[in-house]
């Protein structure tokens, strides 16, 4: 190169060198500016992100922190409830002093389980009361206080529970600020954040560290505002911690909600100073300021640098791009693998965008969904998905859940389920919403398969004779299967959520609780044998209990009656009889005594009638009158025999008797009534019923002539009924007798059976009909027939008549019985005028109602005999003391002085030691006969008494004379 070219060259060289220079100061400052720029907005945007994130965090602390409050709350009246329900206290009071004998252990593990939120507990009863509370040292403090004192107690929040019966009040005294205080710092938030809780229209930092004060009045209002109307929010605002002090910025985030029985309003707040949020990034970025600054000096290294930094920045941006398209492949996969779809809609609920495995869900392309509604691929529940979404976004709701049936393309319909984040503006509305659509085809018809399997288990189950049921380890019904609900004490719909204890009273209910829990304890089935009282009639269960996993425990029952009836007496079924009915029955052997006083004259007059000369129409009309008292006596009888029966107090009588000529003897009082409507009364009696029994045979009378009456009564003209009687021997000579009596009347319905049973009921109301009675008679064979060791089962459909089988306990008998003894006795005419005359005899007539005086001494005086009158035990013993009698007839029930009191005191006076007395009574229990004749009387007559009784008494009176003169 010459030198001219280098001049030239250096030259252009030197232009150029300046020119560069500022195009790198301006390219450097232009960065620099850039850089600040940047460094400010990603400040900023780091800044916001980080009290965004701050926000949220609070807001979800926030509400576990509520929930777990209201839940805790929740528990408690659960608790609180069931202590009431279940816990027996018995206060004993001792000198007007309020200790009661509490079981103190439950009261303990209640008193533990909410220690930080149960200041104490107060049982209160009558004018005392007993407060519980729980010392430092763990130990139980009971302090009793009279009720006037509780009205001191009772600062703050107190709970309120009365019991199911009243007689005892239950206060739970809740310190509510140790509660939050102690639930508040259980939640971790960093440092810088403080714990407020709103009460009383006010907010307060936890653990007693002052009140928060605002600023900004307004905002406050709006806050209180907000929390009264159960609306949560974040807020920043300026607060600060000692009034008139200078506040500080804070953020602020409240939840509002209520507790069980607790009418104030409360929330949780969260507040944080929001210089200390972004703080940690400030020094950071200080140090990028200076180091911007910095970068006015090195701006020509940077330039340098820039594509090399451009390069790396590059590397960065496609490692994160790939770390972000392997997020998206693990999110594409998981729905795969869930058989699942996301898609997005518009506040119209038009789908705008969705992923692309929805092939594999439904067989479509995304493309095809898009600008669709969801309804548009829902089969059947369409009005119900539409509702139940609607109702979901009115009332603000985040999630929608819903499964239904759609379609498959190609393929054919499928069970899906869809999930649905719902999103809303600030101001509430509804903008749209992100969801998850599954398809859950495989577990629906697996839930399918296991429903039905269940269906079919449980309809095996239902079609066991057996009883059975399920309960928790506790004792508390789940479940049942019963085929006979009769067989129950309950419906077993009713047992459901209670214990077994609480179904099962008495001794029956113990024993099962104690077979419960040996299962429990042990592991191993248990047996026991219940006996119970049923509407239907006394039923001996055998039940196994035992473990059908680890939670639940089932028992399994068996009707063994048949199997215990013969060898298990019913003395116990007549002590509960005894018991639950002594009232009834002394009402009803009180109104027999006062209905045969009167029967007792009306009786006695009628036959004393029957020996006058009558004409044709006053025979007539006389029998009428001895008929309808002798139909009113039966019906007295009836009451008076169901009195018996449920006051325990009937007993059996067996004797040895021709059963084929008893069973003769009862077909033939029906004669006549069959005779009247045609009916054919058939007797068959099997050869397997030996020729003599031992049997009470006025209690078989008693039976049969109720069930064949009934038959009679109810059975149409022209009908028949029959009679079939089987035996079977069991250990050589005990019999049991089965007894059918079956006809076809008008029969009943299936549900009014087990009325026919039930005393003083017909099954047909009709009472002014045809079909007239006192509701009685198979009440009474009923009982008769359990008193005899059986059961009285009935059939019976409408038109097609009733079947009434019954089996009695009985034994065989080898004795012959002397057919003629009491021939000549019954077909004696008795002749009673003039006996005096053969047989005089000193009589004495104590008694006080005027026509049963007019009839004995009419009696007497016919008889020949001029009787002395007593009108009470007084006069009678005033009689005795003046003249020595023969015979003394003695009422029990008169004023000043009964019958009974008048005998003992006669028996003890000289002269009264030898004559006869015979008692006269309405009452016909065998105690007071037993009584009477202990306390001295020779003999018992029962109103109405007979005119042959009276004449066999002379008689017996007369035989006793005549063996004291020998």
């Amino acid at each position: 190169m010459t030198n001219t070219g280098k001049y030239q060259e250096n030259k252009i060289k030197r232009q150029l060198k300046p020119k560069r220079f500022w195009w790198l100061i301006g390219l450097g400052g232009g960065a620099v500016l850039i850089t600040l720029t940047l460094a400010v907005f990603f400040y900023n945007s780091i800044s916001n992100n980080l009290i965004d994130n701050r926000n949220f965090f609070l807001n979800k602390q926030l509400e576990y922190a509520a929930n777990e409050a209201q839940a805790n709350l929740r528990n408690l009246d659960e608790d609180l409830a069931f202590f009431v329900n279940t816990q027996k206290i018995n206060a004993r009071w001792e000198n007007n002093d309020a200790s009661k004998e509490l079981n103190e252990l439950n009261i303990r593990e209640l008193l533990n389980n909410y220690l930080n939120l149960i200041d104490s507990l107060i049982i209160e009863k009558d004018d005392f009361a007993q407060v519980y509370q729980i010392n430092e040292p763990n130990q139980l403090s009971v302090t009793s206080i009279n009720s006037s004192s509780i009205e001191e107690l009772n600062e703050g929040e107190d709970i309120i529970v009365i019991s199911g019966e009243e007689d005892f009040k239950l206060i739970v005294k809740l310190n509510i600020s140790k509660y939050f205080d102690q639930l508040l710092d259980n939640y971790f938030l960093g440092s810088n954040t403080d714990k407020l809780v709103f009460m009383n229209d006010r907010f307060f930092k936890i653990n007693g560290e002052g009140q928060m004060f605002f600023q900004d009045e307004l905002i406050h209002e709006n806050i209180i505002q907000e929390i009264d109307k159960g609306i949560r929010g974040d807020y920043s605002a300026f607060i600060s911690n000692v009034y008139n002090a200078d506040p500080q910025e804070f953020l602020l985030v409240q939840y509002p909600f209520t507790l069980t029985h607790l009418k104030g309003k409360y929330a949780f707040a969260f507040a944080q100073e929001k210089n200390t949020i972004d703080s940690a990034i400030f020094g950071n970025y200080f140090h990028l300021f200076i180091a911007l600054f910095g970068l006015l000096t090195l701006v020509i290294f940077l330039i340098i640098k820039y594509f090399k930094i451009t390069n790396e920045n590059n590397l960065f941006l496609e490692k994160k791009s790939k770390h972000l398209n392997q997020l998206l492949k693990q999110q594409t996969i998981l729905l795969q693998q869930s058989k699942g779809f996301i898609y997005y809609q518009n506040k119209e609920d038009v789908i705008y965008q969705v992923s692309e495995n929805v092939k594999e869900v439904l067989g479509n392309q995304p493309d095809e969904l898009v600008n669709q509604k969801l309804k548009d691929f829902i089969l059947g529940d369409k009005a119900d998905f539409l509702e139940k979404r609607s109702l979901h976004i009115e009332q603000k709701k985040e999630v929608f859940s819903f499964e239904f049936t759609s379609e498959k393309k190609d393929e054919g319909p499928i069970r899906a389920k869809v999930f649905e984040k719902l999103i809303y503006n600030e101001d509430k509305d509804y903008i749209g919403s992100v969801g998850i659509f599954t398809d859950i085809n495989a577990k629906y018809k697996a839930d399918q398969e296991l429903i039905i399997s269940e269906n079919r288990l449980r309809s095996v189950l239902n079609s066991l004779p057996d009883i059975i049921f399920i309960y928790n380890n506790q004792g508390v019904y789940l479940d049942y299967y019963v085929q006979h609900e009769e067989l129950l004490i309950v419906n077993p719909k009713e047992s459901l959520g209670k214990k077994i204890d609480e179904v099962l009273t008495g001794e029956a209910g113990e024993k099962a609780m104690r077979a419960f829990n040996k299962v429990i304890s042990t592991g191993k089935m248990q047996t026991e044998e219940l006996d119970l009282l049923l509407d239907i009639g006394r039923r001996y269960f055998e039940v196994r209990f035992f473990k059908l996993d680890e939670k639940r425990v089932i028992s399994v029952g068996r009707d063994i009656t048949g199997q215990r009836l013969w060898e298990r007496g019913l003395s116990e079924a007549k002590e509960a009889a005894e018991l639950a009915n002594r009232e009834k029955s002394s009402f009803l052997a009180n109104m027999s005594h006062e209905i045969r006083t009167p029967l007792n004259g009306l009786l006695g007059i009628t036959g004393l009638l029957f020996k006058t000369p009558l004409s044709k129409k006053q025979n007539e009309l006389l029998s009428i009158i001895g008929d309808s008292g002798e139909s009113l006596l039966n019906i007295v009888n009836d009451i008076l025999d169901y009195s018996k029966i449920e006051a325990g107090k009937m007993e059996l009588d067996p004797v040895a008797m021709d059963f084929a000529m008893e069973m003769d003897k009862i077909i033939n009082v029906f004669a006549g009534m069959a005779l009247q409507k045609d009916l054919v009364i058939n007797l068959k009696i099997e050869k397997s019923v030996p020729a003599m029994i031992v049997l009470d045979k006025d209690k078989l009378a008693q039976i049969f002539f109720n069930i064949i009456g009934n038959a009679v009564k109810f059975s149409k003209k022209g009908g028949r009924i029959d009679v079939i009687i089987s035996g079977e021997l069991i250990f050589t000579k005990n019999l049991i007798l089965t007894c059918t009596v079956k006809d076809n009347g008008v029969g009943i319905s299936k549900d009014k059976i087990p009325q026919l049973i039930k005393p003083f009921t017909q099954a047909s109301q009709a009472s002014n009909g045809d079909y007239k009675g006192t509701g009685l008679g198979l009440a009474i064979a009923s009982k008769l027939i359990e008193l005899m060791g059986g059961v009285l089962h009935i059939e019976s459909e409408i038109d097609q008549g009733s079947t009434f089988t019954f089996a009695l306990i009985s034994q065989a008998s080898e004795q012959k019985l002397n057919l003629l003894s009491n021939t000549a006795q019954k077909n004696e005419n008795l002749a009673i005028e003039n006996l005096a005359d053969k047989h005089p005899l000193d009589v004495l007539l104590v008694e006080d109602n005027d026509i049963n005086l007019k009839f004995m001494v009419m009696l007497l005086t016919q008889m020949g005999y001029n009787p002395d009158v007593a009108l009470n035990g007084v006069e009678a013993i005033s009689a005795v003391e003046q003249k020595s009698y023969d015979l003394v007839f003695m009422d029990n029930q008169m004023p000043r002085m009964n019958g009974m009191d008048a005998t003992k005191i006669i028996r003890s006076m000289p002269n009264g030691r030898k004559m006869m007395i015979v008692g006269l009574s309405a009452s016909v229990f065998k105690e007071d006969i037993e009584l009477a004749m202990n306390i001295g009387m020779n003999d018992y007559l029962t109103k109405p008494v007979k005119i042959h009784q009276i004449v066999e008494r002379i008689k017996n009176c007369i035989l006793l004379k005549e063996n004291q003169i020998k």
